[in-house]
């Protein structure tokens, strides 16, 4: 039997009232053929019940009474699945047109250097209101893989995870989503995948992407805004791994120290030094990650001998700047145990006064 062109999946939980409306937007997909893989996680809610209820050939549906994170699920459907290429959609989102996925597989065979393609999203609130354009982080114009590292390293996500269509060639090469991230599995997968493959987003719109604040992942919680730095920083300590002198060059130029990388030592020291640059959102992890990188080549003595002959920089270096960057925040407590040292002295000098009189 011949696999499918295309393997759609959706990972569903707690969506009885969109799920439906989710799942029609794919079955009324046109100009390719696909199959349709569903799994829920353990949903508290009668999600089960309605995806069950709708018979199509397509679709194959696993049904699961524990809920494991999407990210467990997400790549148990990605393993399951058996098109060239895989779509993802949220079960409480919705395509925008019927042709979405032939438009996108027709990018894909007329660019085979591409990894994945992507567009951008239009959105509706809870109850499916039109919120016009509630914001344009998935308007991205297209660039080198370089220019998105410089993006990505810079300020974060950006991409419609939902309006993906993916070779399933990359997820055999790079591998699967960390579950342990719930903020930005996505964006670590982008980050991967860059290093490897170009990838394109369309100026069409495929998603209509429902925005439910204090419901979805993404909503900006305070712990939700605590736990994207901490992924923030797990994913910037692996961010420059495997990237080339060419992809680093194309992306980071004006931020080299020698705009010309020569040797993989080189390459190394300058991807050290980009974690010391002034970032207004993830300076702090930067800094600690590259206090670590930059420690780790002083101890090399190939890497050594390039920082002092090339960089001018040695031990003495490291040392004075490790008592002006704040990243442990020691300059507060430092200021804190001052002031308190001096309110005891004043201290000390009342109730000195106080007892001679």
């Amino acid at each position: 039997m011949k696999n499918p062109t295309v393997s759609v999946i959706m990972a569903t939980y707690n969506h009885a009232s969109f799920v439906e409306q989710a799942i029609n937007s794919v079955l009324g997909q046109v100009g390719v053929d696909f199959e349709f893989l569903i799994s829920d996680d353990g949903s508290a809610d009668s999600t089960r019940d309605v995806v069950a209820a709708i018979k199509d050939d397509r679709i194959k549906f696993f049904p699961n009474e524990v809920n494991r994170g999407a990210g467990v699920v997400t790549n148990e459907l990605i393993e399951r699945s058996s098109g060239e290429f895989i779509a993802l959609i949220n079960s409480d989102d919705y395509w925008c047109d019927v042709d979405k996925l032939a438009y996108q597989v027709n990018t894909m065979r007329e660019n085979p250097e591409l990894g994945a393609c992507f567009g951008r999203a239009r959105f509706v609130d809870k109850d499916g209101t039109s919120m016009g354009k509630a914001s344009d982080i998935f308007d991205q114009e297209n660039r080198s893989q370089g220019a998105w590292l410089r993006r990505f390293f810079e300020l974060g996500n950006c991409i419609c995870h939902p309006t993906m269509l993916i070779r399933k060639s990359c997820y055999e090469h790079l591998g699967m989503y960390s579950n342990r991230l719930r903020q930005l599995p996505d964006l670590e997968m982008w980050i991967r995948l860059v290093k490897h493959y170009p990838i394109h987003i369309s100026d069409r719109e495929l998603i209509t992407f429902r925005l439910m604040p204090g419901e979805n992942a993404s909503s900006q919680t305070v712990s939700n805004s605590i736990r994207t730095i901490n992924e923030h920083y797990l994913i910037a300590d692996e961010f420059f791994d495997e990237v080339t002198a060419k992809q680093l060059e194309e992306g980071f130029s004006d931020l080299l120290k020698i705009k010309t990388i020569s040797s993989d030592i080189h390459l190394d020291i300058e991807k050290a030094f980009l974690y010391w640059i002034y970032n207004q959102w993830l300076g702090k992890p930067y800094q600690m990650i590259g206090m670590l990188k930059l420690n780790k080549l002083l101890n090399s003595p190939e890497h050594h001998k390039i920082l002092v002959d090339d960089y001018g920089l040695n031990d003495r270096w490291f040392q004075k700047e490790l008592g002006e960057i704040d990243v442990l925040r020691p300059k507060v407590v430092a200021v804190m145990s001052q002031q308190k040292s001096r309110a005891l002295r004043v201290l000390q000098r009342v109730l000195s006064r106080l007892s001679r009189s």
